[in-house]
């Protein structure tokens, strides 16, 4: 029974946030009110606060789900031929396809001002630190098999990577007629950068 009942509330979760989406794809974020998709849901507007609390919520989670599965994807294709900057390369590739197939232009336009700075931005203070550590975990596996020097602040390459690969990402989105092809060569631009650096050995 336990199971089951866990398994409709996982429904109505998604179901919540699917209604959600369907809102803020119409109508923009910030025109969406709790009590729209509690009726598009069809739920009450607290079942909707008992569920995720809030609109930043529920978009935090419908943002975390792309990256989820490119991240998932990512350290399933490591292997020990693997390379540090085609592993890269391939984490920000799938979390910039998922993410542009989860969201339309309209709506990363609207929120790209307020993705850096503000509410918003603490809200997703969670979300960034997943993918530091997705970043770092593949940093760590280069450097147990030796291809990324011991010397190497992890974290700080991992929270460039994220970093950087936002403020791209958004560039990317917001376009009229996203250019992936050139996003996905200045982002192996700039990740050999920070795999090879500047210096001359």
């Amino acid at each position: 029974m336990t199971g089951l009942r866990e398994r409709q509330k996982e429904q109505r979760r998604h179901d919540i946030a699917q209604a959600a989406l369907a809102l803020f794809k119409a109508n923009g974020f910030a025109a969406t009110t709790l009590e729209q998709i509690a009726s598009q849901a069809g739920v009450s507007a607290p079942t909707v606060v008992n569920y995720f609390g809030g609109k930043q919520e529920i978009l935090l989670t419908l943002l975390k789900a792309p990256d989820e599965q490119a991240m998932s994807e990512a350290r399933a294709n490591l292997g020990e031929n693997s390379d540090p900057l085609e592993a890269l390369c391939e984490l920000e590739g799938l979390m910039t396809r998922y993410q542009l197939q989860a969201m339309p232009a309209s709506l990363w336009r609207e929120l790209a001002p307020y993705l850096f700075t503000g509410e918003l931005a603490e809200a997703f203070g969670p979300w960034n630190a997943a993918v530091v550590e997705a970043a770092r975990s593949l940093l760590v596996h280069f450097q147990q098999l030796g291809k990324v020097r011991s010397s190497v602040d992890v974290e700080v390459a991992a929270t460039l990577f994220n970093q950087y690969a936002n403020l791209a990402f958004i560039r990317l989105a917001t376009e009229g007629e996203p250019d992936r092809e050139a996003h996905a060569r200045h982002m192996r631009s700039v990740l050999g950068l920070i795999c090879h650096g500047m210096l001359s050995e």
